[in-house]
Parts: structure tokens; sequence; C-alpha cells
């Protein structure tokens, strides 16, 4: 009840100036443009577009290009060297580290503006918004899952890593005995044994809300609990942790500190798995869970269709599940006051945003110069338009190749769903991978067992969890080779891909499967595309699909299936 009241308090001034903005988007956004302008227009970014001239949106658009993360790579190259004054007047507190379309990892600045936006805007709107509905929440623990604060340090000294660590991590002393799991938890390399630490700090807990942004995280974390169900509840019961898990000497050291033997908590579990006939779930070991914060829609929504087997089994309990919100490395850009839908209030007064149409980002998505840039009080419910950004951590006119839907206003200000990534880029479950580094993968896969290509395509098996390797060879392999053609593809996506190396090491991504097809698939893809309108020279193979081709349509094609042995993702 304590911890409630002082939510409620400290977040109510916020939402309440939130709330104001929410009725003048335009006024707002010019105000937001106008600020990072002048704040960085002696910055060599801003000498170089002219920051001091810009008085409106327009002398914005036409003095700053459109950009992707390639076009900035030097200039913030240079900030991670430390050298100031390149991007931002502010210097980099941290960058956030994220996959890239090229191989090579992005980094984002994020500088004090940016983590207070993070606190303030998005952090404390949601939860205010959250506790109007759901008062009873901060009654018991938050269980939430985020990435170490820290992975590393650019050559500057800088540090990267996640921001929803970094947040985490610096939470007032108060604040932080509400949260069930420690922060060094997250810290832990092996990631079976960060799942099971989690796991061991928040099972003997009373847990009312769990928060992550990756619902397939929810997932795996109740898979683990029901996997290593019998060490839990022995830890639980001997106040220990397993020493079968890789937990690092100094992290285990720390943790061990907070754990005492809990008899009474170990018989609870081991009576409510024996009723379930030896399945541990998170009904009957957190059954005061009210809510529960993660995305829902776009390419991860499906994943809240395996929810109710595992926190809703008997079908007589309501648990809430609000969206986290339209973000990424990048930036925070929705912010959910709804249970319903997945949309969110567009953050006007945390970054600025510039909207074009889908249809023209597909008609020229390559020509910028064709496209129609529109602000937040030009875009029309329904839509779905490409998302430029401008933040104050230094991306100016940013192509984050994101595509969103309008779904209504609040107030004046429009709801945003994200519906997925644009052009070139498939995301399962964060993984972002990209068109260029499926070209590689092929081609390296190619080389190393020394067969030609003849064609190939990547497709989002996204019921599945896991990429499907369509493959043309120039003349027949055993499948030995093609086994060895695959296992290469999966390991240098790993290799130049984090995002996917994180993925499928987490077991949220399952290994891909690989189609080897037979003599005359591509011609007959090629010619049915023809028959469909398109130019026969000019007719573009698609390399990399957002969804799988029909079994019936591919079934006549295919030659045989080759797969790796590994386990499967959340289920």
């Amino acid at each position: 009840m304590l911890m409630t009241a002082i939510v409620k308090f400290s977040t109510h001034p916020a939402a309440v100036s939130y709330e104001r903005a929410t009725w003048r988007p335009a006024d707002v956004q010019l105000r937001k443009l106008l600020s990072i302008v002048k704040h960085n227009c002696g910055t060599l970014y801003g000498q170089r577009y002219g920051f001091e001239a810009i008085r409106t949106v327009s002398d914005y658009q036409q003095q700053v290009p459109v950009v992707t993360y390639e076009s900035i790579r030097h200039d913030v190259e240079r900030m991670a060297a430390g050298e100031p004054n390149i991007l931002t007047a502010e210097p980099p507190l941290m960058f956030a580290r994220t996959s890239g379309t090229t191989g090579e990892p992005k980094y984002i600045p994020v500088t004090a503006t940016c983590r207070r936006s993070e606190r303030h805007d998005f952090a404390r709107m949601w939860v205010y918004h959250a506790l109007a509905v759901h008062p009873e929440i901060y009654n018991m623990k938050v269980v939430s899952l985020v990435s170490p604060a820290v992975e590393g340090y650019t050559s500057g000294g800088i540090p990267y890593g996640s921001v929803s660590g970094s947040l985490y991590k610096s939470m007032p002393a108060l604040v932080r005995r509400y949260y069930a799991v420690p922060y060094e938890t997250f810290e832990i390399g092996d990631y079976q044994a960060k799942y099971y630490a989690v796991a061991r700090m928040s099972l003997e807990q009373d847990v009312g809300m769990i928060c992550t942004a990756n619902p397939s995280s929810i997932l795996k974390l109740c898979e683990k609990v029901d996997e290593f169900s019998e060490d839990l509840i022995r830890d639980i019961r001997d106040g220990t942790l397993s020493a079968r898990m890789q937990v690092e000497p100094a992290i285990r050291t720390a943790l061990a500190r907070r754990l005492r033997p809990n008899k009474a908590r170990a018989v609870l579990l081991e009576k409510a798995r024996c009723r379930r006939h030896g399945v541990l779930k998170p009904a009957d070991y957190w059954p005061g869970i009210r809510l529960i914060g993660c995305w829902k829609g776009g390419t991860v929504g499906h994943y809240l269709e395996k929810f109710p087997p595992w926190l809703n089994p008997d079908g007589d309990r309501q648990i809430s599940i609000r969206d986290w919100g339209y973000l990424s490395s990048e930036a925070r850009c929705s912010i959910p006051v709804s249970d319903e839908g997945s949309a969110g209030i567009l953050a006007t007064a945390t970054n600025f945003y510039e909207f074009v149409p889908a249809e023209q980002v597909m008609a020229e998505p390559k020509n910028s110069a064709a496209w129609t840039f529109l602000t937040a009080d030009q875009i029309h419910d329904g839509r779905e338009y490409h998302v430029i950004l401008t933040t104050t951590g230094g991306l100016y006119r940013y192509n984050i190749n994101d595509v969103i839907r309008v779904e209504g206003c609040y107030n004046q200000t429009p709801q945003v769903a994200f519906v997925r990534k644009g052009d070139g880029v498939t995301n399962i479950t964060g993984e972002k991978l990209s068109v260029d580094q499926i070209i590689e993968a092929f081609g390296a896969a190619s080389d190393r067992i020394g067969a030609g290509l003849t064609h190939f395509k990547a497709e989002a098996d996204v019921d599945e969890s896991r990429y499907i390797l369509r493959a043309e060879f120039q003349e027949p392999v055993s499948e030995d080779a093609g086994r060895t053609f695959l296992q290469y593809i999966d390991e240098h996506l790993k290799h130049v891909n984090i995002e996917y190396k994180a993925k499928r090491d987490s077991m949220r991504l399952a290994a891909p499967v690989l189609h080897v097809m037979r003599r005359g698939w591509y011609e007959k893809s090629q010619k049915e595309l023809v028959t469909g309108g398109a130019r026969a020279f000019q007719s573009k193979a698609e390399l990399l699909s957002p969804a799988k081709s029909e079994t019936l349509d591919i079934e006549p094609e295919l030659d045989r299936i080759t797969e790796l042995l590994t386990p499967h993702p959340c289920r």
C-alpha cells in the first residue's frame, strides 16, 4: 500500500504535464524540434547542416537529409572514440548496442536528456495509467526482465549496453525493494543460468506484475521454471543456488547473501507441482499476478496466444496485458494507456517525428526525394507509415525502417502501433534480420561446401519462431553437405547479427530449417511473377520474406528437408 501511494505521488506530475501536451501535438512537436536543433547547433553535424538557421519544420526538411545508420556510422565512431561535439552537445553517457543491417553492430548514443526522457515520459506515464486501472499491482513484487546495463566499452572508454538495464540498475533503493530480481542476476553470462537465477530469486516471492518488452522471454521463463522445478524447489528449501548452474563467482556470492532456507514455500511449490502431475506453472507460484507489460502487436503478438496454458490453465482468473510501447534502441516512441490493443500515445514531448505513407516507400524504397514527409498532426487513422526520427541522442531525420499504423487519437495526439520492420528486414522476436545478412550468409555457406546456388530465399516462419531457408543448388548435394550448409548459415548469422545470436542462444528463436528445392524452382517462381504482371527483366526476386510460403504452393518443388538437432524455443 505504501509503495502504491509513493508511485502515484511520484508519477502524477509527469502524467499531468504529458496529458496537457496531448491536446496540441503540432505545437509540442515544433518546440521539441527547435529545442533539439538549438541545443546542438554548435556540433559538427549541426554546423554541417545549418542548424542555426532552422526556424520551421520546412527549414529542417530542406536543410537536413534523411539518413540511415550507415550514413552517420563514422560520426558515431568518432563519438565512441571520445571526440566531443560531433552529433550532440551533451556527451554520451553510454551507447545502446543493437544489430545493424551490414553485420556491424549499431551504437546508439544515449545522453542525460535521453535518460531523463526514458524515465519521465515513458516509465512514469506508463506506470501512472497502469495504476489507475490496476491499483493493486504494487502491493506485491514486480518481476522485470532486462539486459545488462554494461556489455562492454568503446575505444573511448564509454560503456555500451542496455538502456533498460541501466535504468533498472539505477533505481532508487526504496523502489528497488519492490522488484523481485536483484540487478546482478541479469549480468550472468550463461542464458540458462540467467533464467534459472531469475526464477530462483523470484519464485518464493508474491508477484503482482511481470514487465519485459518481449513476450517470448516470459514464455521462456515459464518453461525454465518447469524444466528445473525439482532443482528450484530444492534450492528454495535449502536456501541455495544450484552449483550446476554456470554463475560467475562474484555474482553467485552477491545472490547467495540474499538466500535463506524457506521450507514452507518449498512445500507449497511441491504440492502445486503434484496437483498438476509434475508441472509447475506461474498460475500456482504467482497466483497474485494481475498485469503483464509486454509487446502485444507486430511480429511478436502471436506469443500471447501461448500465455493462457501457463498463466491461466484453469480459465478462472483475470490477467490483463498492457502493451509495453513502441520502442527500440534508438528511441521510445509511444506510451500505451490502456490494456486494449497494442497502440500507444505518440511520445510527442520526447522526439520529433516525420511520417511517410508506407505505399510511397514501397514504390520508391531508395528514393527519399519522392517521399511525402508528414508531421504528427497530418497523419490519418487506419493508415500505415514509415517513421523518420529526430532524437535528443543525435539522430536527425533518421530512417529507423519501422512501419506503424495510426489507431485513433488520445485527445488530439495520434495513437500508433508498431506493425513490422520496413523494406528488407524481418523480425520474428527482435532479431532484425536484414536481406544483406541473408545474402552474405548464403554466399559464405555456398563457398564453404563448394556448391553453387541457382537461387535461395529465407522466409520467417512466425508460428514456429524460426527461419525456413530455401536453396536450389546447381548440382545435387548430399544430406551431410546440406546439414553443413545449414549449420554454417546459422553460425554466420550469429556472427554478423548480435540480436540473432542472442535470440538463438536464449532459444527464443529456433534453429533454421533447410528446404532443398528441386531444379527449376527459381525459373518457375520467376514465370509466376511475370504472369502476375511483373516486367520480365525488372521483376525482383524476393530473398527475405516476412512470411512463409503456403505448403501446397511449395511442396511440389521441395526435394527434402534438413534440420539441425537443437531445442525448440517457447511453445
